[in-house]
């Protein structure tokens, strides 16, 4: 059976060959025939046929039909490609008989998927049980203290001095408060008990021994978190959130963060959550500008701003990296960027509000403004890749232009420039950096994917392949970067917490888009197609390639434990590897794979199928 899906696979990629190879020919003819042309006519002819190079068989995505479960993603997914056949594989169901799904460590077994919002939640409480249930208010304390100065997880969409006059009124007035800022408070206490559990937990990679000793007050905590999560829940829905109101975009933004603080593989029901946020955002009119409101106030309008910045950031990396569309579309939005401004600079009673600080000025909300830059190109790239309607290349060079310019447009504060030039500022803002040159990186490769196998036939794509390439291993060098790094001593030690799964879907994104070109070059090679024009590897870069592949191959085995997508890029890069006769001595780290675990010889699609589905907040 495997022999004749092996057979159906290589009929339908010579096919697709066959394709380019008719759409080069036609392009050659059309060239020969038109001698006088000029490049700038060649590009637009070129353009034209941009549809008959695609490597992908469908514009509109795949949709995956299994006996419970259907699931649909677009076709800037790479799996989208050969998702069809990969269905038909056999070795899904013998790793899922030799590695049963693997469960949330943070999750009772028992329990419903994330998140617990959309699922049944006890409501026979009223204010005052809800508020009876709050620890000491010195407990409290210490952790509202946290969340502002150490978390900062969801830059200035509470303003800091606002929320501390209404703490205090309050502690003086409890059963006085609104049930949704009550739930807001639950919301922020959780999230900085998540944080001391994060801050207890060993660093990746140690051993038993060296594990601290406190586990019984991590057991603990994990279940003071689940506590503060149920009461915000509670007050979601006694406050009946689906209305709107005060506090209740506030108080689903930090619930949708507490429940991806520790998420490693993504569930779809985050994008519901994320759905439901941004439709419930839209009903209060977040998406238009307050200026063209009188009846909202400057200091609330600024506010508003804030929110709805964060919202488009977690629409749109949510969507990226489940391989589904946008929710929130720009042709009905209208709302501006939030101000370059501390806390302090503005309050309730502020009547015109200051002009924005220089971007030298790290305010809370500079990252967010240096996301928001990146994310405006990120939206028209999305589209590009994942739109039904074919696209010129032109568009594809205008937009790969616009990526770079909005790097460099980037608050110079923020802009990675390698990690010597990283020793003298904080560990977080080293990881903002990072962060931003991997969307950077990510959008490019997704960008110029889908270019990067009709550039074998067609030399005017091989900018493209080039870039893609590039990119990837960019990413990959950053992923041994950040793994050295947030080991004990490591200069991101302290803030190893914010290196999040929405690091891990870039990492496995580029490790799928080097294991693809590493293992058609071995398959040109064996099929002796060395005439090929311009798509060659060097040798010293596929030495890189495979270098870089298999230190990714020895991070990712270090997080098979948790993590399914982890499982399967390990069982990936091992067969890519092995098929490439590349036998690299062990590393020590490799010894903490489970015992049962067996890398299994697998199409290296399948192996990705979901790996551009991890996901948890953008931080």
């Amino acid at each position: 059976m495997q022999e004749r899906i092996n057979k159906l696979e290589s009929l339908v990629l010579g096919l697709m060959n066959q394709t380019v190879q008719d759409s080069g020919t036609q392009y050659a003819r059309l060239a020969q025939s038109t001698p006088e042309m000029d490049s700038d006519q060649v590009t637009v002819a070129t353009s034209e046929t941009q549809r008959g190079v695609s490597p992908t068989p469908s514009d509109h995505g795949n949709i995956r039909i299994q006996q419970t479960v259907v699931s649909y993603v677009s076709s800037s997914h790479w799996a989208a490609v050969l998702d069809s056949i990969t269905d038909l594989r056999t070795h899904l169901a013998q790793e899922e008989e030799f590695h049963p799904r693997l469960s949330d460590p943070h999750q009772p077994p028992t329990s419903f998927p994330k998140p617990q919002l959309l699922y049944s939640c006890p409501i026979n409480d009223t204010l005052g049980s809800m508020i009876s249930s709050l620890p000491p208010r010195p407990v409290v304390d210490r952790l509202i203290s946290r969340y502002f100065n150490v978390l900062d997880i969801a830059p200035g969409i509470v303003h800091s001095s606002q929320f501390l006059r209404e703490y205090e009124a309050f502690w003086n007035q409890p059963h006085t408060a609104p049930i949704m800022w009550v739930g807001l408070l639950f919301s922020m206490m959780c999230l900085s008990t998540q944080l001391q559990q994060a801050l207890q937990s060993p660093a990746k990679g140690m051993s038993t021994l060296e594990q601290p000793k406190e586990l019984p007050q991590i057991a603990k905590n994990e279940a003071t978190v689940d506590k503060y999560k149920e009461r915000a829940i509670q007050c979601l829905i006694l406050g009946h959130y689906t209305k709107g109101g005060p506090y209740v975009l506030e108080t689903l933004i930090h619930y949708f963060l507490v429940e991806c603080f520790h998420i490693k593989d993504m569930e779809i029901g985050i994008w519901v959550l994320v759905g439901n946020i941004v439709q419930t955002a839209i009903h209060m009119g977040y998406h238009r500008d307050a200026k063209h409101f009188p009846n909202i106030s400057p200091f609330a309008g600024e506010m508003r701003r804030r929110v709805w910045a964060m919202i488009v950031q977690l629409d749109f990396s949510i969507s990226t990296q489940l391989g589904l569309p946008r929710l929130a579309r720009e042709n009905q939005i209208n709302t501006a960027e939030p101000r370059n401004l501390y806390d302090t600079d503005f309050d309730e009673n502020t009547v015109e509000l200051p002009a924005s600080r220089p971007e030298t000025e790290v305010t809370p909300t500079l990252y967010v403004l240096a996301k928001l830059r990146l994310l405006s190109v990120g939206i028209k790239v999305a589209d590009v890749a994942t739109e039904p309607q074919a696209h010129s290349y032109n568009e594809i060079l205008n937009l790969d232009r616009q990526i770079d310019e909005a790097r460099n447009a980037l608050p110079s504060v923020l802009r990675w420039d390698g990690l010597a030039s990283c020793l003298n500022i904080a560990s977080q803002m080293v990881i903002q950096r990072i962060w931003l040159e991997i969307i950077v990186q990510q959008l490019k490769i997704v960008l110029h994917r889908k270019f990067i196998e009709p550039s074998r036939l067609h030399q005017q794509y091989g900018n493209s392949r080039a870039a893609c390439l590039q990119a990837a291993m960019r990413i990959l060098e950053l992923q041994r970067l950040v793994d050295e790094e947030t080991q004990v001593d490591g200069l991101l030690y302290q803030n190893r917490w914010r290196v999040s799964s929405a690091f891990t879907n870039d990492f496995l994104l580029a490790t799928s888009i080097l294991c693809f070109c590493l293992k058609n070059h071995t398959n040109r090679r064996r099929e002796q197609l060395e005439d090929d024009p311009g798509v060659e590897m060097e040798d010293a870069d596929m030495e890189k390639v495979k270098q870089l592949l298999n230190t990714s191959k020895t991070i990712w085995s270090k997080q098979c434990d948790g993590s399914r997508e982890a499982r399967k890029a390990t069982t990936a890069l091992h067969y890519v590897l092995d098929d490439n006769g590349f036998r690299p001595e062990p590393h020590g780290s490799e010894g903490v794979l489970p015992g049962n675990f067996r890398p299994q010889r697998c199409p290296i699609f399948q192996a990705f199928r979901t790996s551009y589905h991890n996901t948890t907040f953008p931080i």
